[in-house]
């Protein structure tokens, strides 16, 4: 097992209040301020690999994956879909260790190769949202893949999504998916077939805990009836939005704070709507609700978090799949670290702390 160096780097603004980018919620009463630390770590060296999808083993070890680099060894071939485990929190030493697997991608950039878009654990199996699955030439769609031996071997299921949850996550709860909400698993995602471009709407999906792999088991959102409950419907094109952004989201997450009982959904922020034209932008934001389809308030809203100005990003300033893992929440949930990747010096497993100042009910 191989520890590597964690490097820290000044990265934005240290204290971070609503700035001047108009929210598309209120802003939130639970949480008062989100200030952001002046530090990044990062894991491995520059150009280690993207997305790091990410699981809380039973083991209390992350499970991840990295997307289009050589990971912490150096491959070469670089690999598409490569996978690791992570133990130690932020900001203590941290190990790294690559899992060897029957899933290993070779090459494949971009939409050129597929990528894990979400990882999860629940009773010591870990499942896999996979995006970018070619089918009669079309990458436009996610498969589930399982593994019963952490990481080390994967089955796909006989099925996949096309028309929307191009970019599925898993809503994250605890290790090993421990307090969890109910006996169902959740899946978010922008709603669109392509995680390469920008969506305004966020859709969600269940399916019960013990029935992940079967299609037929899968609900949606389809809005709100009396008393604010949810309606889940069979029929995907029956799905409602639990979210919308008129300036466009990409690659969303969502997690459990408990300590807080608050969802924190993280999403890319676009520019221009569906009509982005940026493959990435350097916005961020950050909101909360009480269930996972709401109601949301605005927690952090910046269109230039990593950089930027005008609507002008450069490369280096891209960031994206960002996400709150639930390893890397403080007890008393007033601390999270951010995790992300982007271009130039942030491509690479990346961690910023969040730091929250709460309302006196909390």
């Amino acid at each position: 097992m191989k520890t590597f160096t964690l490097a820290l780097l000044f990265f934005g603004s240290i204290v971070a209040a609503l700035p001047a980018a108009e929210p598309p919620y209120p802003r939130s009463k639970a949480v008062t301020r989100l200030t952001w630390a002046p530090d990044v770590i990062r894991l491995g060296a520059d150009r280690t690999g993207d997305n790091w999808p990410s699981a809380w083993g039973d083991d209390d070890i992350l499970y991840t994956s990295w997307g289009d680099g050589p990971g912490f060894t150096n491959h070469q071939p670089q690999l598409s879909l490569g996978f690791a485990r992570i133990s130690g929190d932020p900001p203590g030493v941290m190990k790294v260790q690559e899992i060897p697997s029957n899933l290993d991608t070779p090459n494949g950039g971009g939409k050129a190769g597929i990528k894990s878009s979400a990882m999860i654990m629940v009773d010591r199996v870990l499942y896999m949202w996979v995006r970018n699955i070619m089918i009669d030439g079309d990458f436009r769609h996610s498969r589930l893949a399982v593994s019963k031996d952490r990481s080390q071997t994967w089955t796909w299921v006989d099925w996949h999504f096309s028309d929307t949850f191009g970019c599925p996550e898993f809503v994250q709860f605890g290790k090993n998916y421990e307090g969890a909400r109910d006996n169902y698993l959740y899946v978010v995602s922008q709603d669109n077939n392509d995680p390469y471009l920008y969506a305004t709407d966020i859709v969600l999906a269940r399916v019960p805990k013990d029935r992940i792999a079967d299609r037929n088991a899968y609900e949606f959102f389809s809005g709100t009836g009396a008393a604010g409950k949810p309606v889940w419907v069979a029929e995907l094109v029956k799905r409602k939005s639990i979210f919308t952004d008129p300036k466009g989201i990409q690659r969303v997450a969502m997690s459990y704070n408990p300590a807080l009982r608050r969802y924190f959904l993280v999403s890319s922020i676009g520019v221009d709507g569906t009509a982005t034209k940026l493959m990435h932008t350097g916005g961020l934001g950050v909101f909360d609700a009480p269930e996972p389809w709401g109601p949301w308030s605005t927690v952090y809203y910046d269109q230039y978090w990593s950089g930027g100005k005008d609507g002008n990003y450069t490369l280096e300033e891209w960031t994206y799949h960002q996400k709150f893992p639930p390893k890397f929440m403080s007890r008393d949930g007033k601390t999270m670290w951010l995790l992300y990747s982007g271009r130039g010096a942030n491509y690479a497993f990346c961690l910023k702390k969040a730091t929250l100042d709460l309302t006196p009910i909390h």
